[in-house]
């Protein structure tokens, strides 16, 4: 069992996003955000993860305002909750005084809540600081003027792939489907963590801290455990959000790039290097997993999720997944 780096313990910031699934995407039954909430929550603290960030966007509470008890649920576990807008959109979808408005419309909905936190820390939707770079100028001081620092991703593993194969599996009651994408849900998070490890070091010349992302997902809820277990093992070494943004690598930005990237893989498009990829082999397996009619994740992501989310905002749909 390899470690991670050959360089020694690698330092991972686990941080989570969108506690409240986008609007559009199914959930089996008998499972609920308040649940999935506090099963991740209790799992990062047995696993020594304590005081964990999470990203919540806004607007699932303005359709149940019961739904906040969810983000509730997270702060009094003794975790974090920062901004992440409130319609969860792409900045390049919109003016920049339009996004900073949908921070602060975020932020009268759990300011609260984010005051709880030792810092007030935001993240771009999709982590895509995309639009052009006078544009993000803009919001980064709104976000400075504001109190807010971005936090941004560099690692992840393309985890919302596995979320309706997953709901199709538990729908269906197929067992060895469901274990099938747990295996390689877990399997998947290794390997990418390696592959960024690998993209870091070429780039910056040593592994870096890096914040790491999971979504508030029911396959996660289910096996997270099972991630972390396997990261100890492989000798990476849980840190806080703060001490990771210390590294130039997390707090400086690479330019803006269109296409659904995060933060280290723009570093590496910028510098004409290949980017951290999930296997295409994994994410066709993933993708074809259970199948069920008319549930496929392409047409969930963008008919229910994406295309729905522009004409909320008057905004002309337009996507690049590659």
């Amino acid at each position: 069992m390899s470690d991670i780096s050959p360089a020694g313990p690698v330092k991972v910031a686990v941080t989570v996003d969108d506690l409240l699934l986008w609007d559009g995407v199914p959930l089996p039954a008998g499972s609920s955000p308040v649940d999935i909430t506090r099963s991740m929550a209790r799992t990062l603290t047995e696993h020594g993860v304590p005081s964990t960030y999470a990203f919540a966007h806004t607007y699932p509470v303005e359709r149940d305002p019961a739904l906040i008890a969810a983000f509730e649920a997270w702060v009094e576990a003794g975790h974090h909750l920062g901004n992440h807008t409130h319609h969860h959109a792409p900045l390049r979808w919109m003016p920049a005084e339009d996004f900073c408005a949908d921070i602060a419309r975020a932020e009268r909905r759990i300011g609260r809540l984010i005051e709880s936190a030792p810092q007030r820390y935001f993240r771009y939707p999709m982590d895509m600081s995309s639009g052009s770079e006078s544009k993000r100028g803009q919001v980064e001081e709104y976000l400075r003027d504001h109190g807010y620092r971005n936090a941004p991703i560099t690692a992840w593993f393309s985890d919302f792939a596995w979320i309706v194969p997953y709901y199709r599996a538990l729908t269906n009651g197929d067992a060895a489907a469901r274990k099938r994408l747990r295996d390689t849900y877990v399997s998947a998070a290794v390997d990418m963590l390696a592959a960024h490890a690998v993209s870091a070091r070429g780039l910056f010349g040593a592994d870096v801290p890096y914040i790491w992302l999971i979504h508030g997902s029911p396959i996660a809820a289910d096996v997270l455990g099972n991630i972390l277990d396997a990261f100890i093992d492989r000798n990476v070494e849980f840190i806080p959000l703060d001490e990771a943004m210390r590294h130039s690598a997390n707090f400086g930005m690479p330019p803006c790039d269109q296409r659904f990237r995060n933060h280290l893989q723009r570093y590496a498009l910028a510098a004409g290097e290949p980017a951290p990829e999930l296997a295409p082999e994994v994410l066709g397996e993933v993708m074809a997993a259970s199948p069920m009619p008319g549930v496929d994740t392409i047409g969930v992501l963008e008919e229910s999720v994406l295309k729905p989310l522009a004409r909320r905002l008057g905004a002309e749909y337009e996507w690049e997944w590659v």
